[in-house]
């Protein structure tokens, strides 16, 4: 009876591991671990995380299959959209990256570089949540469009309506604040 139990629990882990893996992103790295009591894959080298909504390449990064997140460090690109859904071809970079597929949110750190069309944002860290549409900078944030480059401690962006959320701020009084 307790071989039985055991037996059955095992086919319900790989049953388990088999539908997470059918879901799972596409994975590459020059050196890849996983382990799989925690559903996690270590990866080091030359790193390529691929997804419907995302395209991460790293240096280092873990990718857990049971909780869908990912973290990636040192030299982070990660692209999002552009494929057949229509949506704008969005470029992150920095240091360090988060992901949950839970909150919908990735969020990039260290020196992060955004760029969409004709924006591009560079700010200490950004956190963009894809079903919003809304891309959040904070840290320095400096912002290049149509010619003009502005100064701001944080700004949100919203890539939907193509314009910042703070749009109604006088941007002598977010300037002046920044000066003192």
């Amino acid at each position: 009876m307790r071989i039985r139990k055991i037996f059955y629990t095992l086919v319900l882990i790989m049953l388990f591991y088999t539908c997470a893996a059918s879901a799972s992103p596409k994975i590459t790295a020059d050196n890849t671990n996983f382990d799989i009591l925690s559903g996690t894959y270590k990866l080091n080298g030359n790193v390529r995380v691929e997804t419907d909504k995302f395209l991460v390449t790293a240096g280092a990064a873990q990718v857990n299959l049971t909780s869908f997140e990912v973290w990636a460090q040192k030299n982070i690109k990660c692209v999002y959209g552009g494929n057949d859904s229509g949506s704008s071809v969005i470029n992150f970079s920095g240091s360090d990256l988060y992901g949950s597929w839970r909150t919908k949110t990735i969020i990039v750190k260290g020196g992060t570089d955004f760029s969409c069309e004709n924006l591009f944002v560079k700010a200490d860290q950004t956190s963009f949540n894809w079903e919003t549409k809304i891309a959040d900078f904070s840290g320095n944030v400096i912002v290049q469009q149509d010619g003009k480059t502005e100064k701001y401690d944080e700004i949100k962006y919203n890539l939907n309506e193509k314009k910042f959320l703070e749009h109604d701020i006088d941007i002598s009084v977010v300037k002046q604040k920044l000066k003192t």
